[in-house]
């Protein structure tokens, strides 16, 4: 008998009682024992409770929060971590118990862009914040490219975002997937775009140059959209949640070596939540249309300089060079080929290239076509150094054998002898 129903023959036995039933009489009549008709005429039927079973989640309940409050709430990350401690539940229970402590997710609906195997790679950064690296507070941040037909990422970590760490993330995950993407999109980020105009991208020369190396298109969001490039934003969300959520040892190597050990077992190797097959699997497809990297040197990361333009000069170690007079420049920059070769550049495009000139006591060097040309010169080609009066050429001198000079001595010493 259920509780509801003790409860309601609890009311009908005291309603008899009160109409003077005896306590047999009412047994009979609602055709229970004697102990209990007698029993509910003083008492009112208590619901009764199972005790609480434990659970294979107790013991690691306070762990658990301890996690949280360090802010990893993945139940991923924490079932690998239970696991790891002797935890045999399941996973469901463990999420149903970290649910609570979630706040509800915002999601917008953003229209889904698919493409094609080896077709493009998408490119962010992420902010890791400041770590405690060996003894130094440094900012850290997070390198990471996706594929956009298998979602296979790549990820790496470095102390800056400047131009050469950029490069070199670059073609570590070229190397990475074991080739090159047709397209790579990437947001308006600095080492990128120089500027915006109304119907063009004015890549920033150097990166123009690093893909024209490599042979991939550049594709850049159009500004206020970096949902354009949900696959890799995605991804950043999954590292952040993720890895960065487990425990690493607090140096920069260590957290890339653990990245690549997480991107096989973890990232790439579980089903995608889109495509619901591993990126790994579905990267088999893929890796038969990327172009190539084997056999493709490493690009140069090169080294760049700012140099003021003086007269049509530059000053390079401690000597002048001349730059093209009738681009009209007032500032270059230098890029460093190696120790001995420097290339130099307007805001677009390579002017020349020089080789260092090591002569002793020669401490300018000039190339004819950089140099105004002359006004007034007597013949074309004559041209002058921007910083020294201009020499005119000699004129031509008739050349005369002695018997001449020694003819013109003897007519004079006629002419003269009295």
């Amino acid at each position: 008998m259920n509780f509801e129903r003790k409860e309601e023959m609890f009311w009908v036995i005291q309603d008899l009682k009160k109409k003077g039933w005896s306590i047999t009489a009412i047994a009979d009549e609602l055709q229970i024992s004697w102990p209990t008709a007698k029993k509910y005429t003083k008492e009112i039927p208590k619901k009764q409770t199972r005790p609480a079973r434990g659970s294979k989640l107790d013991p690691y309940k306070a762990y658990i929060r301890q996690r949280i409050e360090e802010g990893t709430t993945n139940c991923e990350v924490l079932f690998d971590e239970l696991r790891a401690k002797g935890y045999t539940g399941g996973k469901t229970i463990l999420k149903d118990y970290v649910q609570g402590f979630r706040s509800a997710p915002r999601k917008q609906g953003v229209p889904r862009y698919e493409t094609a195997p080896g077709e493009q790679a998408q490119v962010d950064w992420m902010d890791c914040g400041i770590q405690n690296f060996e003894g130094k507070r440094r900012r850290i941040y997070g390198f990471i490219m996706t594929m956009g037909y298998s979602r296979k990422r790549y990820v790496c970590f470095t102390d800056t975002m400047k131009m050469d760490s950029f490069l070199r993330c670059m073609r570590q995950a070229f190397e990475y997937f074991g080739g090159i993407p047709k397209k790579v999109l990437f947001d308006n980020m600095k080492t990128v775009v120089q500027k915006r105009l109304l119907k063009e991208v004015v890549l920033t020369s150097v990166f123009a140059d690093f893909a024209h190396y490599y042979g991939f298109q550049v594709d850049v969001c159009k500004p206020g959209k970096p949902r354009t490039k949900g696959k890799v934003e995605n991804s950043v969300k999954y590292v952040r949640q993720n890895f960065l959520q487990r425990k690493h040892e607090p140096a920069l190597e260590a957290w890339n070596q653990d990245a690549l050990q997480w991107l096989e077992t973890v990232a790439n190797a579980k089903p995608n939540a889109t495509t619901g097959v591993p990126p790994e699997e579905r990267f088999q497809d893929e890796i038969k249309a990327l172009s190539p990297i084997s056999g493709i040197a490493p690009y140069v990361v090169a080294k760049w300089e700012k140099r003021l333009v003086w007269d049509g000069y530059i000053s390079v170690k401690s000597k002048k060079y001349t730059v093209p007079s009738h681009l009209g420049l007032k500032e270059v920059r230098i890029r460093w080929i190696d120790s001995d070769h420097f290339e130099v550049w307007d805001h677009e495009q390579k002017i020349t290239t020089y080789r260092i000139n090591e002569e002793t006591g020669k401490t300018t060097i000039y190339r004819p076509e950089h140099l105004p040309k002359l006004k007034g010169a007597l013949e074309e080609g004559d041209y002058g150094l921007a910083t020294s009066p201009h020499v005119q050429k000699a004129p031509e001198v008739e050349t005369r054998s002695l018997d001449y000079y020694e003819l013109i001595g003897e007519e004079e010493f006629l002419v003269c002898k009295p």
